[in-house]
């Protein structure tokens, strides 16, 4: 029974809630609410919870930690959800946005933390677009050269 990827989901959905009960809880009795958060500081949780997310899940930095588990071939059922959750965007991402928030409202190191995630994931933004742009420019000149050679090659044709 432990050995089955079912049963560890169940767990790791158990202590999800379990933890977000105990932070819910302890922020509520220290007047921590969330209802008093900022369209500015609910952007940058959502910010710091993309780049913290994009950090455990794709970002060569913490290979170390992915591979580890990542390329066991173990038949483990906590291998297996751990693998499953190292790789999922969606998975890792509510760990995430549930780590960043409950630092973020607990200390100012947390807020300080966030800000440093926040940015850099608008700096990935940046780079992501301006990386589309230039694949963009490539294709185009591209097709631009391909369509001059094609009616070079059509007027040559005619011309004979």
């Amino acid at each position: 029974m432990f050995k089955s990827e079912y049963f560890w989901n169940f767990v790791y959905t158990i202590i999800f809630l379990i933890i977000t009960f105990l932070i819910a809880n302890f922020l509520i009795q220290n007047a921590f609410l969330i209802q008093q958060l900022s369209v500015f500081e609910f952007i940058v949780l959502t910010l710091a919870a993309y780049r913290l997310t994009r950090l455990l899940v794709y970002d060569k930095v913490l290979n170390f930690i992915r591979d580890g588990i990542k390329n066991s071939n173990s038949e483990n059922g906590f291998i297996k959800s751990s693998q499953y959750f190292l790789t999922c965007p969606w998975c890792a991402g509510i760990w995430m946005s549930l780590f960043i928030s409950a630092f973020y409202l607990y200390c100012d190191l947390g807020k300080f933390f966030a800000y440093i995630l926040a940015i850099s994931g608008v700096a990935s933004f940046i780079h992501i677009t301006i990386t589309l742009l230039g694949w963009v420019a490539e294709e185009r000149k591209y097709t631009l050269k391909k369509i001059k050679k094609e009616d070079k090659l059509s007027r040559d044709k005619s011309t004979c």
